[in-house]
């Protein structure tokens, strides 16, 4: 049990590091700021392989790139104030009800 609640721990940290490389790509501008994008990518990436060695590599992939899609639409609508259509977010809507009924089905 304590693994597989590790391993969630590990998702919730991959896609954290993920959202975090996305905004390095929308504001860095210096090789040293990139430096730190690559460092992001390789760190996230590490707990992203860690992740999926006990729970459904198609699981945590889908969690990992769902959260990166609605992370970098909330990032362009809070950070850069670009606006954002109802439809765009109606499609939003569906990945985070895909991300929680896989949840669901994982436990």
């Amino acid at each position: 049990m304590f693994s597989v609640n590790r391993e969630w721990a590990f998702v919730m940290l991959t896609c954290f590091f993920e959202l975090c490389w996305i905004l390095g790509f929308s504001i860095a501008t210096e090789l040293w700021q990139w430096g730190i994008i690559v460092f992001l990518i390789v760190v996230d990436f590490t707990f992203l392989t860690n992740a999926c060695k006990t729970i459904p590599t198609g699981t945590v992939y889908a969690i990992f790139s769902g959260v990166g899609a609605i992370g970098a639409t909330a990032i362009d609508m809070l950070l850069f104030g670009k606006e954002i259509k109802l439809i765009q977010l109606f499609f939003v809507a569906l990945i985070i009800i895909g991300v929680i009924q896989l949840k669901r089905a994982d436990s």
